[in-house]
């Protein structure tokens, strides 16, 4: 397991992934830069925004550096864990579903086979697919209805909220009666996303709205040093 997840090949497959995502944005962006001059936006308020979105993506970024460690920890490796969160992935869904599949092998991480390591390679990629490949025949409807005028649609409303319960009922429950850390962590971390988000709602403090998972997640993994040392 340990000589794929760090072999050469692997490496290269995935600079040829990432290499290929972010030529892919630079041509969008280019699109997108074009687009607005045709549309009569200056250079200067293009720069401006080009400016404000690259600060206030680098402090949200943090959180998933900090996945990114604790994800190479799990794989001993920093060449999938880099793929994994650089595209389409979750460190809730990357950590759970490579901790399942490692139990249902009746072994560590660092004990699997190649062939099981492969598996646990396949599912973490495919398995986050599913939600956009519904999207092919489905999302353009949906798209469409949620932006409906408010009066003339309610559903999207009832969508969000039924979609947010489905994850608290789906994940809440595995990491309250996890271990003592695991649910100390949580509620560490819900504490601080309430306070910050009472905060951000003060004049002047909005733009704490766009930080707020990355100082939650760091807070939360903080305190886990603490939490590890009262339980354990």
């Amino acid at each position: 397991m340990k000589e794929i997840a760090n072999s050469p090949l692997m490496l290269v497959l995935v600079v040829i992934g990432l290499a290929y995502i972010v030529g892919l944005s630079l041509a969008f962006l280019k699109k997108a830069y074009t687009r607005c001059l045709e549309l009569g936006i200056s250079k200067d308020t293009l720069k401006d925004v080009i400016k404000s979105s690259a600060i206030f993506s680098i402090v949200p970024a943090i959180s998933i550096v900090v996945g990114f460690f604790a994800l190479v920890a799990v794989f001993q490796s920093i060449i999938w864990p880099w793929w994994r969160l650089s595209v389409i992935g979750s460190l809730s869904y990357e950590t759970q579903i490579s901790g399942l599949l490692a139990s249902s092998f009746g072994a560590a991480m660092d004990t699997l086979t190649s062939k099981q390591f492969g598996a646990v390679l396949i599912l973490m990629s495919v398995g986050m697919l599913s939600g956009f490949i519904i999207l092919i025949p489905f999302g353009k409807k949906m798209c469409m209805s949620v932006t409906k005028d408010e009066n003339s649609s309610t559903w999207k409303y009832v969508f969000s909220g039924v979609f947010m319960m489905t994850l608290f009922a789906v994940y809440i429950p595995v990491i309250l009666i996890g271990d003592s850390v695991q649910a100390c962590v949580m509620l560490t971390g819900l504490v601080v996303a309430v306070v910050l988000g009472i905060v951000a709602k003060r004049p002047g403090m909005q733009w704490l709205n766009n930080f707020i998972m990355a100082f939650t997640l760091i807070a939360g993994m903080a305190s886990s040093l603490l939490w590890v040392k009262l339980f354990n």
